[in-house]
C-alpha cells in the first residue's frame, strides 16, 4: 500500500516528537502492509507550524531516510507537506515556499473544519489556476461537507482529488465524520485513503485494519484503487481516473 499523508518527520509538528517515534511509525507502516509513504508535516500555519519548503526541511527528511537505512527498514519515503489553506497560498506556491507531494503537481491541502464552502472553493480555484491539483485532506471532517456532501462532488468536477482518513472510517473522529466518510465512499467521492498518522500510539501508520474494512465492504479491486493505485498515481504525478456521482438529497443532515 501507499500512504500519502503521514506526520512522521520528528519534531516538526504535532506528529512524531522524536526519531525513536518516527522509526516506530515506520515499523508499524511496514507491519500493516505499507511499502511507500509521504512525509507530510503541517505547513503554512502561521506562528505554529510553518515548515515551508527549504534546505532545513529537506535536511530533516534526509536525516530520517538515513535513520531508516541504518535500521534496515525497507520503507520508501518521499517528501511532501500538508498545506493549511490561506488567502496567500497561491503566492506561496508560486514562490516555491509550498510544494506538492514528492514534488508533483498534487498539493495536499487542508482547511479549517468550520471553513465556508465558498471560501474553500475560492482557494481550490487558486491552486487549479496555477496548473496544480488540490488533494483535499479529510473532507469528511469539514462541517460543510457533513451537512452538504454534494460539495465534494462539485470539487471533484473542478479537477480536485480527495483523501479520506482511515480513522474516520473506523469511527475514531466521532459519528458525524464516520457517517460522512461512509457516504463519500458510497458515492465514489474518495480518491484515496490515508492514515494521517501522528504517533505510534494513536492515529498510527498501521493500515491493515482499513484495508480489511475496505475489502469487506467494497471488494479487493476498489480497495486496491484507494490504497495503492491512486495514491501511487498521485505521488508520481500521473493522471487519476475520474470518479464520483452526486449524492442523493437527505431529509436530515445526519442519517
Amino acid at each position: 500500500m501507499v500512504d500519502l499523508h503521514v506526520h512522521i518527520l520528528p519534531g516538526l509538528d504535532d506528529g512524531s516528537q522524536s526519531m525513536e517515534e518516527s522509526l516506530e511509525l515506520a515499523e508499524l507502516a511496514l507491519e500493516g502492509g505499507v511499502s511507500l509513504l509521504a512525509a507530510t508535516p503541517h505547513s503554512n500555519q502561521e506562528g505554529r507550524f510553518e515548515n515551508f519548503f527549504s534546505g532545513e526541511l529537506k535536511a530533516e527528511y534526509e536525516a530520517f531516510c538515513r535513520a531508516l537505512a541504518e535500521e534496515r527498514l525497507p520503507l520508501g519515503v518521499v517528501l511532501g507537506m500538508e498545506i493549511f489553506a490561506t488567502e496567500d497560498m497561491r503566492d506561496k506556491i508560486k514562490s516555491g515556499q509550498l510544494t506538492g507531494l514528492n514534488g508533483s503537481r498534487y498539493y495536499l491541502v487542508e482547511f479549517a473544519f468550520d471553513a465556508e464552502p465558498d471560501w474553500i472553493g475560492e482557494r481550490l480555484e487558486d491552486v487549479l489556476e496555477l496548473g496544480r491539483i488540490p488533494l483535499i485532506a479529510h473532507p469528511e471532517r469539514y462541517f460543510c461537507v457533513q451537512e452538504y456532501p454534494a460539495l465534494v462532488y462539485e470539487w471533484l468536477r473542478l479537477g480536485c482529488c480527495t483523501q479520506l482518513n482511515k480513522g474516520s472510517l473506523l469511527g475514531r473522529f466521532g459519528r458525524h465524520a464516520a457517517r460522512s466518510a461512509a457516504q463519500l465512499l458510497e458515492y465514489d467521492l474518495v480518491t484515496c485513503v490515508a492514515s494521517d498518522a501522528h504517533s505510534p500510539y494513536m492515529r498510527t501508520t498501521y493500515m491493515g485494519d482499513v484495508r480489511d474494512y475496505l475489502e469487506e465492504r467494497l471488494g479487493e479491486e476498489r480497495a486496491l484503487r484507494l490504497l495503492e493505485r491512486n495514491p501511487e498515481r498521485i505521488l508520481y504525478g500521473r493522471t487519476v481516473p475520474g470518479h464520483g456521482r452526486p449524492p442523493e438529497r437527505r431529509k436530515t443532515i445526519f442519517w
